[in-house]
């Protein structure tokens, strides 16, 4: 936990100074003699525009990229929640990921010996193939052939316990995960609601509508709901991606132990 906790804000960190980066002002286009006598000779006494829609048409007419701050300024107090779970997640699927490359899920070396072993040895080769082994695969499957005098039953059950702990081992954090992926766009449509609220007070307090009036708000609602489910996608991705790993550790582990109590039954039949 200790890691997750520093991989967030580590990551909530890097978020915030490159969004402080991107507030930076971009440096202002010098007026050229022309356009300066021309706005002299139209009135000197003209105030610069200072409704925001008029503005981003001037920059677009300069043309001027909105930066990422802006667009993040402009979504609203909930972007900031949004970019929490971000930074979350993140952290979570690092050190998932992390953790699964150590595991090594799929060992298909190691299947291939155990297989080929059961085949042509014993199952005491096999237990001494596991016992060299220090991966997560081998240590479930040696809890079973430590107890292969005991029964089938007493086998199939040392490997089903130990297999269920380590598959809870696996999946801790996934929750939260997961959790992210599903909140963020809940927070993105009510940052859509939040924006068309603004939009619907600003109709009922003007007295002549227009398009500029209701665009602040509508561009917030449309902002949060791109942001939510651009968190949302590559969170719920690698969430299912872990998912499928573990379940396909799963099914390896099952048919390895069904391969070993199968040849528990041809042992004790030869005997």
């Amino acid at each position: 936990m200790k890691r997750i906790a520093a991989l967030s804000v580590l990551l909530s960190l890097l978020l915030s100074i490159s969004l402080a980066h991107a507030q930076k002002k971009a440096p202002e286009t010098p007026v050229k003699p022309a356009q300066k006598e021309q706005l002299t000779k139209a009135g000197g006494d003209a105030a610069p525009p200072s409704n925001p829609s008029e503005k981003k048409e001037k920059a677009f007419a300069d043309g001027k990229s909105t930066s990422l701050f802006d667009l993040f300024r402009k979504g609203g107090p909930f972007m900031w929640p949004i970019l929490i779970l971000a930074a979350i997640g993140m952290g979570f699927i690092i050190e998932r990921f992390l953790h699964f490359r150590k595991a090594r899920l799929n060992p298909q070396e190691l299947i291939a010996e155990l297989e080929k072993t059961l085949e042509e040895g014993t199952l005491a080769d096999v237990e001494k193939i596991c016992a060299g082994r220090h991966q997560l695969f081998s240590r479930i499957i040696l809890k079973g052939l430590k107890m292969r005098t005991l029964g089938y039953e007493q086998v199939e059950k040392a490997i089903s316990i130990s297999a269920s702990i380590e598959v809870a081992i696996l999946e801790k954090g996934l929750n939260i995960i997961s959790a992210a992926g599903n909140l963020a766009p809940l927070l993105g449509f009510l940052g859509t609601v939040s924006g068309m609220i603004t939009a619907f007070s600003n109709i009922a307090a003007a007295d002549q509508v227009n398009a500029r009036l209701v665009a602040g708000g509508i561009e917030e609602a449309l902002i949060t709901t791109a942001a939510g489910l651009i968190v949302a996608i590559p969170l719920l991705a690698f969430y299912n991606y872990f998912v499928h790993r573990i379940e396909v550790f799963t099914a390896e582990v099952e048919r390895v132990s069904a391969d070993i109590l199968e040849k528990m039954v041809e042992s004790r039949a030869q005997d």
